[in-house]
């Protein structure tokens, strides 16, 4: 008996042959493949069939698909290609279906984080305007305190959350000369390198309190929503720069603003936000203020101590590529009989009529 294998979107067709790849020789394994577009027919022929789908963010955000999919009765587990499961409702799961997240994209998550920090010490932009207004006062030969930029050797990097982003950012901020510490939610038995010292959730200020930069990696769940709120920011350095890559509600979004606008950190460097355009390739005007679409409720583009981007830090060719080579580790470990390294979740059915998203 064939069993099927449905992988939807158009990045999960581009890379459907990673995993025809690890399935070669494998005669009872058939990998279907269906990229959105409009032949609704041909979906659901594809989910009738399926017994483990791999979905994507076109597949997720398009009316109907996610609803049709988990109609499917065959369907045993479905894969994301991302980390976070905070968008699931267990509930609205058929109940045995398993969920499965991917990994392969931790090192240019790494390198955004690095880049966000390197042009905050650097100040690259502020150099790139003086240039095309004229203005050479931070040049070289004025050694004037005002003048200098600063650097990250000898800072103290801090991180909430040390899952593989996290560890990817701390290996390369070690070269960099950085002093790297970190919390997390479960202990561990030993400090991890290249950490100069690790707690948990408890010693959340001790972090806050060291830290030069802040870098949230964790993920959204009842303990981290909110964390970051107006105490929170008060026993940080006001030189301090923050860099969200985790999730915009682990900030509290009025917190975060008011600590930027009256200056009680640095700035921050903000990828991750609260809310997001239903058309990303012709956003809508903001609901609150018209002109451009933002993130959240206040106004951040007034701002001069942010780096403002659009959830883009692991946008990269490399991180897709890397999350399938990681969606077809765990195909095989499914197929095999094993359960799968990235299992994150198991659908209940409590809830059917739950899901909202799409």
């Amino acid at each position: 008996m064939t069993r099927h294998i449905a992988i939807f979107g158009k990045t999960g067709k581009k890379h459907a042959d990673i995993v025809r790849q690890g399935f070669a020789g494998r005669d009872n394994w058939q990998i279907d493949t269906w990229p959105c577009n409009d032949d609704m027919a041909a979906r659901d022929k594809i989910i009738a069939a399926c017994e483990i789908a791999v979905i994507s963010p076109d597949f997720l955000l398009t009316q109907g698909n996610f609803s049709a999919l988990m109609s499917g009765s065959k369907l045993k587990l479905f894969i994301q290609p991302w980390v976070g499961t905070d968008w699931i409702d267990p509930g609205f799961l058929p109940k045995g279906l398993q969920v499965c997240n991917a990994s392969g994209h931790a090192a240019p998550m790494a390198e955004f984080v690095l880049g966000t920090m390197l042009e905050h010490a650097l100040e690259l932009r502020a150099h790139h305007g003086d240039m095309h207004a004229g203005r050479w006062h931070r040049s070289g030969r004025n050694n004037a305190a005002e003048a200098l930029h600063s650097d990250l050797a000898g800072k103290t990097l801090a991180i909430i959350g040390y899952g593989e982003i996290a560890q990817a950012v701390a290996a390369r901020a070690t070269v960099f000369g950085m002093t790297v510490i970190a919390v997390a939610r479960t202990p561990r038995d030993a400090i991890p390198a290249p950490l100069s010292w690790m707690g948990v959730q408890a010693d959340l200020p001790k972090l806050l309190a060291e830290a030069d930069y802040l870098v949230l990696t964790c993920d959204l769940n009842e303990d981290t929503e909110g964390m970051m709120d107006a105490a929170a920011f008060k026993k940080m350095k006001p030189t301090a720069y923050l860099v969200n890559v985790a999730r915009g509600e682990v900030i509290n979004e009025d917190a975060l603003y008011d600590a930027l606008k009256n200056h009680t950190i640095a700035g921050a460097a903000l990828d991750t936000w609260y809310r997001y355009p239903a058309n990303v390739l012709d956003a809508e005007p903001d609901p609150d203020r018209g002109g451009a679409y933002q993130g959240s409720k206040h106004d951040f583009l007034v701002l001069n101590n942010v780096l403002l981007t659009p959830h883009c830090a692991a946008n990269t060719h490399g991180a897709d590529r890397g999350r399938y080579e990681s969606i077809a580790e765990t195909l095989l470990e499914y197929a095999d009989g094993k359960q799968p390294k990235r299992y994150v979740l198991t659908g209940t059915g409590t809830n059917p009529d739950g899901f909202t998203m799409a």
